[in-house]
């Protein structure tokens, strides 16, 4: 059995074998960019880092199959550069996440329905008084004449007060001249959300894969008995929707429990399991497999290094996840929306989740890469994104690698969020005719500081065209014309 060790999870397996690695990559969408950069760096300069095992969630599953294709160095290398060609080669988020048609319907004509149906702000509410409760809150008989400003509810009253479902007069009246003004659009509201309703039915997702599946599962890309085999082991994660299991997929196309004991003796095509790996739920549709319906391993484990750390029998564990720890700052959120409360509470677990199982990875002994602060979300594709994302992955791969100190780790996060900060200027400027001149005067003093920045950073390797970050554009959808404002012009010869 498998030692125990962090919360009673399991640290090694039988017997592991040191000569044997692992490599756990996570889901996060686009973000595998982070991943793509952070590999690229082992494959240089670790001369451990040998993978022979690999495990991946959604994102990180495509990436895992991928490289599972050779168990030699020079071949996941050729392969990591394919897959490097394919995420760099991604200019809009239709690459990768394209709407559907009843979606797309929806986010273009619904804040226009919505004006047609929308009431006026209500009145004002008088604060709902608990009965025999709060008595200092009954109106007085000698009240003035002006009212008061209305006193806000605390959160125990809120939680008591029961929903107004009254219909005011003003409120149906105010919608009936709403539908009288726009009646010739009402036929074609009702058709449309028709057509809406039943392409959920239909589809049961929001997005499909983007025309970047087609390059992924490309033979020349992707060839599952090319994954059979190489001799590398395999697992792909996947949750499936009616016993809430979570299960994997090897490389020979059976399915194992989260132990990497068999569930059922049955065959299936590996790349079915990676396009379940990656059903992220509403964004991308459950996958049948066998008699069971799969969703994203995500929504168990986004990180299932305890597989691989405590049932592989690797003696070295390599874990790079994508997702960075800490949710962003949101505005006040006390009049927030039931959907808005829904996602943030749902943003807040998932982080919660991807700390727990980062501390089970460096509890475990397992070499860790991770970001510190998050370059895009897991569905923006953005070109310069994308790339300062991968060369970020870069960086934390060589902080981890050469023990480096926190002002290294320091300097390196001032040049990502840099970069961050040269990618909106740029697309200020580039979007002006006449761009203002505070806008060049703060892109050319950025990006000195940005060369002052990498000069400080020399000592420690760098991502290929480093030394040019300063003097070109940053990635664009569409590449800039002309030479960058911020570089003198060459002297005449």
């Amino acid at each position: 059995m498998a030692g125990k060790g962090w919360f009673g999870l399991p640290f090694f397996g039988q017997g592991p074998r040191d000569e044997r690695v692992s490599c756990t990559l996570s889901g996060g969408g686009s973000r595998a960019s982070f991943q793509l950069g952070a590999l690229d760096y082992l494959y240089r300069h670790d001369d451990d880092f040998t993978p022979t095992a690999f495990v991946g969630a959604s994102a990180g599953a495509i990436l895992a199959a991928t490289l599972a294709q050779s168990a030699t160095r020079d071949g996941q290398i050729a392969f990591l550069r394919r897959l490097d060609d394919i995420w760099m080669g991604m200019t809009s988020q239709t690459d990768m996440f394209t709407p559907r048609p009843w979606f797309s319907r929806l986010q273009d004509e619904g804040p226009a329905w919505l004006q047609v149906m929308a009431p006026p702000p209500p009145a004002p509410r008088t604060p709902w008084i608990r009965p025999g409760i709060l008595p200092f809150r009954r109106p007085s008989p000698a009240s003035p004449v002006t009212p008061p400003e209305p006193t806000a509810l605390d959160p125990l009253e809120l939680a008591l007060a029961p929903d107004d479902e009254t219909v005011r007069s003003d409120w149906s009246l105010a919608v009936l001249s709403g539908l009288a003004n726009q009646l010739g659009r009402l036929p074609r509201i009702g058709s449309e959300l028709n057509s809406i309703w039943h392409g959920v039915e239909r589809s049961r997702s929001m997005y499909r894969p983007g025309p970047m599946l087609r390059d992924l599962l490309d033979p020349a890309t992707f060839d599952p008995s090319r994954v059979a085999g190489s001799g590398a082991t395999l697992r792909i994660a996947m949750v499936a929707l009616e016993t809430g299991e979570l299960h994997f997929m090897t490389e020979t196309g059976r399915l194992v429990d989260r132990t990497d004991q068999p569930v059922g003796p049955e065959v299936h095509d590996l790349p079915v399991g990676v396009l379940a790996s990656c059903a992220i739920p509403a964004v991308f549709r459950p996958v049948p497999i066998g008699d069971l319906t799969y969703v994203d391993g995500g929504a168990r484990e986004n990180l299932p290094a305890e597989l691989a750390v405590g049932h592989l029998g690797a003696g070295r564990n390599y874990v790079i996840s994508s997702q960075s720890q800490g949710v962003p700052r949101r505005a006040s959120m006390a009049d927030a929306d039931l959907f808005s409360v829904v996602m943030r509470s749902t943003e807040i677990l998932i982080d919660e989740a991807g700390r727990d199982e980062l501390a089970y990875a460096h509890s475990a002994g397992a070499f860790v890469v991770h970001p510190e602060i998050a370059v895009h979300d897991s569905m923006t594709v953005h070109p310069g994104l994308l790339a300062i994302n991968r060369d970020y992955g870069w960086l934390r791969a060589a902080e981890r690698h050469l023990g480096l100190g926190e002002s290294t780790e320091s300097l390196h996060r001032a040049i990502i969020e840099l970069r961050m900060r040269l990618l909106q200027l740029e697309e200020r400027v580039i979007a002006s005719r006449d761009p203002v001149r505070k806008d060049q005067l703060a892109l050319r003093s950025a990006k000195i500081q940005l060369r002052d920045a990498l000069r400080m950073a020399r000592d420690t390797p760098l991502p290929d065209g480093a030394d040019t970050w300063w003097t070109t554009w940053e990635r664009h959808p569409v590449p800039p014309a002309g030479d960058p404002p911020w570089m003198p012009l060459p002297p005449q010869g």
